[in-house]
């Protein structure tokens, strides 16, 4: 959000300083709007640095989308699953919790959350579903109506729902997995 703002600001001095190029005002006042510009950019470009601090070398976003955090802290682990928690993203302007999970089972298994809460801040309602195939590793997403009161959470509590669609696993077609206030900074 902050991002779009800053883009949009750079975007309207930029029309300022084209009406200037043609002949409307001083070169001192051309000159001024051009330092404004760059402020803008060199302050953009530290808040997306500052957003983002990712190890050096370690690559953490998937193309078209932008890193928050690049951690890889284990939330769960069972007979069917295990679930880390890997970080925060932004893809096309959506805030996302992002989960790698190892299906250890036989079957495609569906992930949903009905709640979290980065450094004890509630996001409210919670959506996303995202399946993993049988004996296989895949990333799933959450994203909130909320935004995130960071994108380098220290802590992250929350409920994520394991679900056999086919029915074959469990008597019961789910069961959740429940975390509070894991360290992930």
């Amino acid at each position: 959000m902050k991002r779009a703002v800053s883009l949009m600001a750079a975007a309207a001095i930029v029309l300022q300083l084209a009406a200037c190029s043609s002949g409307g005002v001083s070169r001192e006042e051309f000159d001024a709007l051009k330092q404004e510009v760059d402020a803008l950019k060199s302050a953009q470009s530290q808040q997306v640095t500052s957003d983002s601090p990712a190890p050096a070398g370690a690559s953490t976003a998937d193309s078209g989308s932008e890193a928050g955090t690049a951690v890889d802290v284990s939330i769960h682990t069972d007979d069917y699953v295990d679930i880390s928690f890997i970080g925060c993203e932004v893809d096309d302007d959506d805030e996302q919790l992002v989960f790698m999970v190892n299906n250890k089972t036989n079957v495609e298994l569906t992930f949903q959350a009905s709640s979290f809460a980065i450094d004890g801040l509630s996001l409210g309602h919670v959506f996303g579903s995202d399946s993993v195939a049988a004996q296989s590793k895949g990333k799933i997403r959450f994203e909130t109506d909320e935004d995130f009161p960071t994108m380098t959470p220290s802590t992250l509590s929350g409920t994520i729902r394991v679900i056999d669609f086919s029915e074959t696993l469990w008597e019961q077609q789910s069961y959740d997995v429940a975390f509070t206030n894991v360290n992930v900074g």
